[in-house]
């Protein structure tokens, strides 16, 4: 036996030979017998799959990259039909590949499992759409300014200097601010990140700025 096992090392194809001949005088079905021993540890991963479709591996990478997006962002990225993108949006949901989260009655998408929001109920939130809405996403453009804002400069002392640093009037800068509040995205003592966002500042993640008048159109 160890001499046949260093002949299979050295030659390969002496063994691949043999199965043929062997099968050709027992019948296809055999071929599959002796070839199991050389083919049974020889699995494709996931992203050498051949028969994947382009389009899935497509959309696995862009929410990777921006997870919690909606879908007309994820169609702007991928310039996908509609039709298309939903169907394969199905395949992957179905496969367990994609997971989806209601926020604000808006759906995002995201690649595996949603690891931000796991993240947070991990904290102590039971409410899955909760938690999603603590994620900087479904942003209105002055909510999005105002999140950037508080990302990268130090923090405004009121929300008048707020309000001036982002070229907006008062009454708007306020209602915002509120809402992003009320979703545990700013901190209600000071204008200031909410903690779980603080990483912001360093994250290489590209959250979906997804403006409202974007989603009305969906």
């Amino acid at each position: 036996m160890p001499l046949l096992e260093q002949w299979r090392q050295k030659f390969p194809w002496i063994s691949e030979t043999f199965a043929i001949l062997v099968g050709s005088s027992l019948g296809l079905g055999a071929i599959a017998n002796p070839l199991t021993p050389f083919t049974s540890a020889t699995i494709s991963s996931p992203i050498d799959n051949q028969w994947e479709h382009p389009l899935r591996g497509q959309i696995l990478r862009t929410l990777q990259k921006s997870p919690g997006i909606h879908f007309r962002e994820l169609q702007r990225q991928l310039s996908a039909a509609n039709g298309t993108l939903r169907h394969h949006l199905r395949v992957l949901i179905n496969e367990k590949s994609v997971s989806t989260v209601p926020v604000n009655g808006r759906t995002c998408y995201y690649a595996g499992a949603p690891a931000q929001v796991e993240i947070l109920e991990g904290r102590g939130l039971t409410d899955q759409s909760k938690a999603a809405a603590m994620l900087p996403v479904g942003l209105s453009t002055v909510q999005r300014n105002i999140i950037n804002h508080l990302s990268t400069i130090s923090r405004p002392t009121s929300q008048a200097q707020l309000a001036r640093d982002i070229g907006k009037s008062r009454t708007t800068v306020h209602s915002a601010v509120s809402v992003l509040r009320n979703r545990g995205l700013i901190s209600f003592d000071n204008l200031s990140l909410a903690p779980h966002l603080e990483n912001l500042r360093w994250s290489d993640i590209s959250y979906p700025w997804i403006e409202i008048s974007e989603e009305i159109a969906r």
